[in-house]
């Protein structure tokens, strides 16, 4: 079951990553309904928050492996600042497209993403530096759960409107919902010394 759920966890963050470069990569996105816009006017925010954020969502997962860890801990440091800087600098590209939603909530919410994303990841890369690994770790936990907020935005946002719920709803609802449960999860995980089970985060 441990590794069922990492690997669930581990899937669905290379299908939704595998997805965005496809998108950024194969797409028209001038003409792309929701990011024809930013393509046009802000084409290098776009591609370090969609790019870098995807390549972030996929290092994540293999972090918290403990085989990594402990048997390469050279690979393990290495990929551990390749996420960093992939992750701060698609916060920097998500906050400049944040600021330029046309919806005033949505715009507050996803600038409160952009900026947990950046506070988590640096606290998470000076514990390490400052040789505090349990700190480390945990914020290592918060970090990748506002970067899992790709995931969950692209679940939450079309179920709202399977369900009906006009776009400009929904989408104020997500820029909050994305990221805002995954930290509640995150500091449960934290506070009772578990990952739901996943063998990756055992001490």
């Amino acid at each position: 079951m441990k590794k069922f759920l990492w690997g669930v966890m581990t899937f669905l963050a290379i299908a939704i990553a595998g997805y965005a470069i496809v998108i950024l990569t194969v797409a028209d996105l001038k003409g792309h309904a929701f990011l024809g816009h930013h393509y046009l006017n802000r084409p290098i925010a776009l591609y370090a928050h969609l790019g870098l954020g995807s390549l972030a969502l996929m290092i994540g997962p293999f972090q918290f492996l403990k085989g990594l860890r402990t048997k390469r801990p050279m690979l393990h440091r290495w990929s551990g600042r390749l996420y960093v800087i992939f992750c701060l600098f698609s916060a920097v590209g998500g906050l400049m497209l944040a600021l330029n939603s046309q919806q005033t909530m949505a715009k507050y919410g996803f600038i409160g993403l952009a900026t947990v994303w950046v506070i988590t990841t640096t606290q998470g890369y000076w514990m390490a530096r400052a040789g505090n690994f349990s700190a480390h770790k945990n914020w290592m936990i918060r970090s990748y759960a506002a970067t899992y907020a790709a995931v969950s935005l692209r679940f939450i946002l079309p179920g709202q409107l399977i369900f009906g719920v006009p776009f400009e709803t929904a989408y104020l609802v997500v820029s909050w919902a994305c990221w805002v449960p995954n930290l509640l999860i995150a500091e449960s995980i934290i506070r009772h010394k578990k990952f739901l089970g996943v063998p990756s985060l055992q001490p």
